[in-house]
Parts: C-alpha cells; structure tokens; sequence
C-alpha cells in the first residue's frame, strides 16, 4: 500500500515513539500497537522492523524470525534487515540459516561491522573455531583498531576474547579490552560483556580475584531496583494460590508426553536436556516460553522485572484452563508431533502446579544445585536477557531460598508428578542418576545417554559450551575458591532461610 506523504511523516513519527517505548522495556504494548498498525498497513518495512524488535526484546524468537522474514522481503538489498534478520535466526538457535543472513548482507555491504562481528560470533557458537578465527581477521581488517570508535573497538576485543584461550592468548586478550572497557562512551551492554570476560579468563588463568573483581562490575552496570521482600510476599501468594485445597479444574488434554526441566538457572537443566535428547523418542525443545506466555495479562500487570506468576486463583477456571493448555500444546506440537517433548525452562518451577493442571500425566525434573555453588555461578554468569535477582549477592540467597520453598510446596501436591536430580550426584554417577530418571519418566534406558557431549545438537543457552564436554566435577564445590568474596550471598540464603522457617 502506498503511502501519502503525511502518512509516512505520521508513520515515522510513531515510529520513533515505539522504538523508544521498546527501548525502555514496554515491548509489549508496543508490540500490540505494531500489530494493529500492520493489519491496517501491511508490508511497511518500518512497521515490520519494529515488530522485530519488539519480538526479540520479549524473547519470542520465532516471532521475531518472521518479522523479520517479512521485512527482508519487502526490501531485500537493505543489509541492515538483513543483519537483523540473521541476527533473530541466530537468537532462535537456527545457526546454519543465520550464517547466510550474515553473509547475504554483507554481500549488500561488504565492511558492515555489525554482520562481520556476529558472523564471528555465530562460528563461534558452533565450535566452528578456525572459521571464526578467520571472520575475526576479517573483522579486525575493515577498521583502523587505532583510529575507531572505543565502542567498536571494545565489541572486536570481546569478539576475540569468545575464541580465547583455545585460539588466543587470554592476557592479550585481556589488555584489549582494557583499553576500553573502563570508557563510559561505550555502551553498557558492551562494558559488561567485557568485564564477564576479563573475569572468565581470569578465572582460567587462577586469578580469583582479580575474576570476582570483574564480575562484580559486570553485575553493578546492569543492577537496577528488585525487592526480595516484595519477591517473597509474591512467592507466599503463588503457593497459597495452588496448596490449601485450590481445587482449580484440570485440562481434558493429555499431558503423558510432555516433560518439564526445571530448576534454579545453572542447576543442570541443560545438562540434563542434552542427556534425554540421545534418546530417540524424546525431542529436546529448550527453553520454551509456551506456559509463560498463557498467563494472564492481569498477572502480568504486577511484574517489574521478571515474569508473571499465576497467584489469583479465581482467573483459572475451567475454559481458562483450556485454552492455555491447547495454545501451549500448539507449540510443543511444532516441535514434535510423536513421542516426548521436553521443555527446560527453568523459570517453570514457578508454574509447576499450573502445568499439572493443563497437561495432567506430564512429569517434571527438578534440577537441585548446592544453594551456593548455583548462587555463584548465576552471579558470575552472563545472561542475554535481564534475570534482575543476578545482580546482587544479597538478593540471590533469598530468591535461592525462596524458590526453595517453593519447590518444597509443590512436592506436597498430589498431581504433580516430579523426581528431583541433584547435580552433584548426577556429574558423579551419571549412568545410576540417568537410570534413575529413565526409570521415573517409563523410558527405556539407552548408553547413549552417557555421550551427550558427543552430540551435535546446537545449545542456545548459558550452557553451550559445558554441554560440549564430557561428564565433569570441577564445577562442584567451585564456591570455596570465591568464598572470601560472599559474605553477602552468605547473609542472603541465612536471612532468607530464616524467613522461611518462620512463616512454616
């Protein structure tokens, strides 16, 4: 459809205004607005382009793929779509379809900086390391190191630093970015991709402190307000909402082939996928949003950071219940339509005894961790996406302690069928662990189980490098070379541990 001039003026105006608004972190409502705006004008690349956006800001990949899709079609010589475009594939896991993105734009632009960096990126991804290498050289070879922005610069050295020390020297590595990290004209999301990587190669080269020290900062640039009083108070409205007799309605569907991984962040989860995913019955789908996205848009409301948690008993009735369920079961269907699914989103242990409701017969697996070997290691981790209770010690030992109780609570449900797997025991005896779980799932057991390192299924997550690696211990009691340093996390899972007995 061919725009007026006055259109297009209006068209750009409230352009700028969704942009900023997805910018601030409303890509919701933004999102909601695109949409009405695409129906009534389609095929509008601006419209399109923001509607990738705001996809990618809350995590709907495959969304954000087709958006994307649509706008590259629209104008197919835009290298810019197309970096974005490849860039949603490659958030979406879709690798193979990402790198020739990268390089269809930069056919169009043959020095675009952005499409050269992630192209190097994406090769990393896939162990694809010499290749990468050589997408780093090429990277370095279209600026002036010395004359480019410190922004730019900065991004390259954190390119790198992805391939060290299996490529690079870590001290060379660590001097780049050095250089720059400390300017406050580079951007924060960058500055805190290279302090976590200062920190992690300082972590191979022993130098514990100086590690600590840079993820410390990492964690301070991105730390904005959470309240773990108000959190707890969340969590006491969450379990009185599904214990004390809820008697909430189930859904008709059957729910046998369905299993959810949950747990704490870093407690195993995708250790655990990539182990079920050798057998050839279960098809491994990740970290899905399937149930997140169910929850009501009044519970959603409540939320500042994090998601939404189903705490209002009376919302779910029994054509409520529903049609969660067959909306949700939509998406497990397109990742297999035969045998067993499995979801590993940790954030589900939120929505435990709202899945055994919608899905009755599906089972869980809940992946425990030493409180602070997984306190620590999501402290000292990188996420893509905002998880704001990462961001202080203090904080995560009492959403640890929290999500204890919880999980506590929904093991007294009779409906919920779930075995716990600790970590522990699992990178110890895995072959007993794994039978263990086979066991409670009704699966047969397979040896193949045990080489699940040897795979090459492509993880997206934190994880995609462990999960490369044979069985390991070195990540157990990992804590007591940091413990000079968590005083606070310390005083968090005593403070929260307290509460917690208080209230039972």
């Amino acid at each position: 459809m061919a725009l007026s001039t006055q259109q297009l003026k209006k068209m750009h105006e409230l352009g700028k205004q969704l942009f900023q608004a997805i910018e601030a972190g409303q890509a919701t409502a933004a999102l909601q607005r695109l949409t009405a705006l695409n129906a009534k004008f389609p095929n509008q690349p601006m419209i399109l382009s923001l509607m990738g956006k705001a996809n990618t800001a809350m995590g709907r990949h495959a969304e954000a793929i087709e958006s994307w899709a649509a706008a590259v079609k629209v104008n197919e010589r835009d290298a810019d779509f197309r970096f974005y475009y490849a860039l949603a594939l490659q958030k979406g896991g879709k690798y193979d379809d990402s790198l020739i993105e990268y390089e269809r734009a930069l056919y169009y632009s043959p020095n675009h900086f952005m499409a050269l960096r992630h192209k190097c990126s994406v090769l990393t991804d896939i162990d694809r390391t010499d290749d990468a290498l050589k997408a780093l050289d090429a990277l370095r070879a279209s600026v002036d190191i010395d004359t480019i922005e410190p922004g730019r610069r900065l991004a390259i050295a954190i390119s790198g630093a992805r391939l060290s020390p299996k490529k690079i020297d870590p001290e060379q590595i660590i001097a780049e970015i050095n250089r720059d990290v400390e300017n406050e004209s580079c951007e924060p999301s960058l500055r805190t991709a290279g302090y976590w990587q200062i920190g992690r190669l300082s972590e191979i080269l022993k130098e514990y402190d100086r590690a600590f020290e840079n993820w410390t900062k990492s964690k301070e640039l991105g730390k904005k307000d959470w309240n773990p009083d108000q959190h707890s108070k969340r969590i006491d409205e969450l379990i009185a909402c599904w214990t004390n007799d809820a008697n909430i309605p189930f859904a008709k569907m059957d729910g046998s082939r369905l299993i959810f991984i949950v747990g704490m962040m870093r407690s195993g989860t995708s250790l655990t996928e990539q182990m079920l995913a050798q057998v050839d019955d279960i098809t491994p789908g990740g970290e899905m949003n399937a149930i997140s996205r169910q929850i009501s848009p009044i519970e959603r409301s409540t939320m500042r950071h994090g998601r939404p948690y189903p705490s209002t008993r009376a919302m779910y009735t029994s054509p409520v219940i529903e049609k969660m369920s067959k909306a949700a079961y939509q998406m497990y269907n397109q990742i297999a339509q035969v045998g067993y699914v499995t979801d590993k989103q940790p954030y589900n242990h939120a929505y435990v005894p709202l899945i055994a409701h919608m899905f009755p017969g599906c089972k869980f697996i809940h992946c425990v961790r030493d409180p602070m070997d997984c306190c620590l290691s999501n402290y000292t981790q990188a996420f893509s996406r905002p998880h704001m209770q990462t961001h202080d010690q203090y904080w995560l030992g009492r959403y640890y302690r929290d999500y204890e109780r919880m999980m506590s609570a929904w093991h007294t449900i009779p409906e919920v069928h779930m075995i716990d797997l600790h970590y522990e025991e699992l990178v110890a005896d895995p072959e007993t662990q794994s039978k263990r779980v086979m066991e409670f799932l009704g699966i047969e057991w397979t040896p193949q189980i045990l080489n699940f390192h040897e795979s090459d299924r492509t993880v997206s997550t934190a994880s995609r490098d462990q999960v490369r690696k044979p069985m390991y211990t070195s990540s157990v009691k990992k804590y007591v070379k940091y413990e000079s340093h968590l005083g606070e996390l310390k005083r968090g899972l005593e403070e929260g541990l307290t509460i917690a007995q208080s209230d039972s």
